[in-house]
């Protein structure tokens, strides 16, 4: 098995990142957002796609509600577990087919959201930057190198919170491909050599509390054994 990428030495120019990519997670949203009047529903056929700031990126397991002068800006937030690809060759527009020779690697990450904070500023029409992009919001782990032209079509993300699991997924599940989501912020935004490119989160997401422990783990299927192999893990706790 070839050496991981080290996390560390990972500096994006850009983070994006993909909103409602799993049928189910879309579903549960509607019923968190069901609240909020005036919301339309949003159409699936092009990507939703969000930025976090490079200063978002964390690297050493840290998860931490952020204040201002000394007051907390939540009471609710929540673990986001997602497939996370890293562009190995900077693309000004690329083909599906071309796409996955732009992927350096894959790792295993937590998009972690103030959801408060963002059902908010959504009810409002007002920006939601604050509930997705704060320090210590972009948690990523050490990702497995990717040099070929077809994308592991059984590749699984899960998370475990305090050791149950609470949200498993299949890149086969998502509703944008990583060729696709490739191919699209390519052409209109431009993909740097570094960038990441957070894929979504499948159904189950939920509240942390200070002490928590998570840990989200990519995993394939062996086709000898019919079992899971871990790629990666990333372990983070809530202080």
């Amino acid at each position: 098995m070839e050496s991981l990428l080290d996390r560390r030495t990972i500096l994006p120019g850009a983070i994006y990142c993909v909103g409602k990519n799993y049928r189910e997670h879309a579903r549960e949203m509607q019923q968190l957002e069901g609240a909020i009047a005036g919301i339309p529903p949003e159409d699936d056929g092009e990507p939703i796609i969000f930025m976090k700031p490079p200063t978002a990126l964390e690297t050493e397991g840290v998860i931490a509600i952020p204040e201002f002068q000394g007051r907390p800006l939540s009471a609710n937030m929540h673990y986001e577990a997602e497939i996370v690809l890293l562009i190995g060759q900077s693309c000004d527009g690329c083909s599906i087919e071309e796409a996955p020779t732009y992927i350096a690697g894959f790792g295993a990450g937590l998009d972690m959201t103030l959801r408060d904070v963002q059902l908010a500023a959504k009810k409002a029409g007002n920006p939601w930057l604050k509930s997705k992009g704060f320090r210590k919001s972009a948690l990523i782990s050490d990702f497995a190198p990717f040099n070929d032209t077809i994308f592991p079509k059984d590749l699984e993300i899960s998370l475990n919170l305090n050791g149950s699991q609470v949200q498993q997924g299949n890149v086969s599940e998502m509703l944008h491909t990583p060729a696709a989501l490739i191919h699209y912020l390519s052409y209109l935004y431009g993909l740097r050599r570094g960038d990441l490119i957070f894929t979504g989160t499948p159904a189950g997401v939920g509240r942390v509390s200070s002490g928590d422990m998570l840990k989200a783990v990519l995993s394939i299927l062996e086709n000898s054994t019919q079992r899971r192999r871990e790629l990666v893990s990333l372990k983070a706790q809530v202080i």
